[in-house]
């Protein structure tokens, strides 16, 4: 779940038409709309049913994210799980905007990278995969443990199945 700090820094204000420039294809007011629609997508920690065709069709042809050639690849590969999300945001805050407004939508790409620098969505998606890495590798490594340490039935009820050791209070994974 995103902090409510981090959804208001990428959602309020709403973005307005008069701060982009329309161009020969689409007028100011799509650009507002797709930036708008863009950053609720992230700020819903980029929930399936908020990827439309629409959204794809133009998220496709903005931050050079013309990989995917299909709404269902696109979203498979981005937004399925943390280390794709946390690829897809580093691709969008590294693209340089190429373009004119009149022609492209770098105007839009330019503020949606500024708020998503000013959000730090990036680091939270990123501590969010630290946490799944470390709970994965826990649950390995207790499962390791159980079968190449079998510990010895207690002597006493409630007695340690083994001495404690002083490594013990080192392991990231005990309990």
């Amino acid at each position: 779940m995103i902090p409510a700090a981090i959804v208001r820094s990428l959602t309020s204000p709403r973005l307005e038409a008069g701060a982009f420039t329309p161009t020969k294809w689409n007028s100011a007011e799509d650009k507002a709309m797709f930036g708008n629609s863009l950053l609720k997508f992230l700020a819903n920690d980029f929930p399936r049913n908020a990827f439309t065709k629409r959204l794809y069709q133009r998220l496709s042809n903005t931050f050079g994210h013309i990989a995917n050639y299909d709404l269902t690849g696109f979203f498979s590969t981005f937004f399925e799980d943390t280390a794709g999300k946390i690829d897809f945001l580093q691709q969008t805050l590294q693209w340089p905007c190429w373009g004119d407004p009149e022609y492209t939508y770098c105007d839009v790409e330019r503020v949606v990278q500024t708020r998503l620098r000013r959000s730090g969505l990036l680091a939270v998606k990123r501590t969010e995969l630290d946490g799944e890495i470390r709970r994965t590798e826990c649950a390995t490594l207790d499962r390791l443990k159980a079968k190449y340490e079998p510990s010895s039935a207690p002597t006493e009820a409630g007695a340690p199945a083994r001495p404690l050791r002083q490594a013990d209070l080192f392991d990231p994974c005990a309990r």
